[in-house]
């Protein structure tokens, strides 16, 4: 059957990913490969074609071992030492969306200590006014689907450097957060959307730098945002295999993002990942608030104290990065603003 040679091949060029922008994407929809096989088998079954039944459940099989880890999370070197978390919220608030109310009652029912909002427009900007008195250090980059990026939080930063991780143009944010059990670095970002091969070549360096930050990293550390990657993909295995990182949604089931309104279809490409510094828990996909995207939750802690911690720097051929001071500045600004009032 068409369905079936379709499945199969989709299944086989997926692993081939690292060759090819195009085998990549094959590689996204392992779970929706998985239930067409399923599906095919038991039709196939009832029309007694023992042949090709037996190629249908092939199919589901090939398509389990990405999968599995997404149900079993890997084991932690140490317990995670005691105290308050970091609360983290994570949405891509998709720049044609309007639904602004929306956002803003869900960030408030979630009372994040950290907000990373991504597809930040010019009309999204006025929203971000009214959660100010709840994060008084504000970082918003006003922008497109592609350049738009705000970092919101409780806590106060000890460092911020704005880094372009492709050589785009692009900014992110890397900051540090004071924790009681040490510092911990976080990296907010919204990575290249990878139709095309000019656009997956550029996203495909975005995580080669992140790969590298995170191997520089010599305290806790944490990557947030929008990948525009799912968990199946060679890129991705390929960013936490050389960063030494997982995946916070690590044991929590299937965790899909986006498309928002086509749940067969849904793939994760929101993410967090840390390092064996950092015990996540509690990732949940929220609910429906007016975006292509789903937003996400997660509580990040600090396993251990460690002496001479300091934020990561770039790696040498990625470009300059600037560092931004704590200052009293417009919350449209590209620094780092602190709130006058609560």
């Amino acid at each position: 059957m068409a369905l079936l040679a379709l499945a199969g091949l989709a299944t086989l060029l997926g692993y081939a990913g690292a060759w090819s922008w195009l085998f990549d994407l094959c590689a996204h929809f392992r779970v929706q490969y998985c239930v067409l096989g399923a599906i095919l088998a038991a039709i196939l079954g009832t029309m007694r074609r023992p042949a090709l039944v037996a190629a249908s459940v092939l199919v589901v099989l090939a398509n389990l071992p990405p999968i599995i880890p997404q149900f079993v999370r890997s084991a932690v070197a140490a317990p995670a030492t005691p105290g308050a978390p970091l609360r983290v919220v994570s949405f891509n608030v998709f720049k044609y969306s309007s639904q602004y109310r929306r956002m803003i009652e869900f960030v408030r029912s979630e009372a994040p200590d950290v907000l990373v909002l991504i597809e930040v427009t010019p009309a999204w900007a006025p929203s971000l006014e009214e959660l100010a008195p709840e994060f008084p250090y504000r970082w918003v980059n006003v922008g497109d689907d592609v350049s738009g990026l705000a970092v919101m939080s409780r806590r106060v930063p000890l460092e911020t450097h704005v880094i372009d991780l492709g050589g785009n143009g692009v900014s992110s944010l890397q900051f540090t957060l004071p924790d009681p059990n040490g510092p911990i670095t976080l990296v907010a970002t919204h990575l290249s959307w990878p139709l095309g091969p000019q656009h997956a070549a550029v996203r495909d360096t975005q995580l080669g730098s992140l790969a590298r930050l995170a191997q520089q990293q010599r305290g806790a550390f944490a990557i947030i945002g929008d990948l525009n990657v799912t968990p199946y993909s060679p890129r991705f295995q390929q960013l936490s295999r050389d960063g030494g990182l997982r995946s916070c949604a690590e044991g929590m089931g299937l965790q899909g993002t986006w498309p928002s309104l086509c749940p067969p279809l849904r793939i994760q490409i929101d993410h967090c990942l840390t390092n064996g510094e950092v015990q996540p828990s509690g990732f949940r996909v929220g609910r429906f608030l007016g975006s292509d995207h789903l937003p996400i939750s997660f509580e990040l802690r600090v396993q251990a104290v460690a002496s001479g911690l300091a934020a990561a720097s770039p790696p040498a051929d990625m470009p300059p990065v600037s560092t931004r001071r704590i200052a009293s500045s417009t919350p449209r600004s590209s620094g780092v603003s602190r709130s006058r009032g609560r």
